[in-house]
């Protein structure tokens, strides 16, 4: 599943997505292309009902990866101080180059 079709959403903490393909049983599969993009790495994941959640190794700064399927939805979140700086980098990033 291409990136392309990935929607922003307006966030201040965190970099999300509308993601309209995503539902209980796909969300690994969604979400690896982001993953790969990133090159990122899980650490941990976990499944609960309604949401996907990953603990995720990007560049060396941990982040929350997750995808909650009622929403449609898809987000990084930061766990600290440095977390927010690469947020930030991803979301601009990601503005200026969004990718195929």
């Amino acid at each position: 599943m291409a990136l392309s079709n990935w929607q922003p959403l307006a966030s201040d903490k965190t970099l999300a997505f509308y993601q309209p393909a995503l539902d209980a049983d796909n969300a690994r599969a969604v979400c690896q292309p982001l993953l790969e993009t990133l090159e990122a790495r899980v650490l941990e994941s976990q499944q609960d009902a309604d949401m996907v959640t990953w603990l995720i190794d990007f560049e060396g700064t941990r982040l929350m990866l997750k995808a909650a399927h009622y929403t449609q939805s898809v987000w990084l979140e930061p766990l600290d101080a440095d977390g927010e700086e690469v947020i930030a980098f991803l979301r601009r990033w990601w503005t200026r180059h969004p990718p195929l």
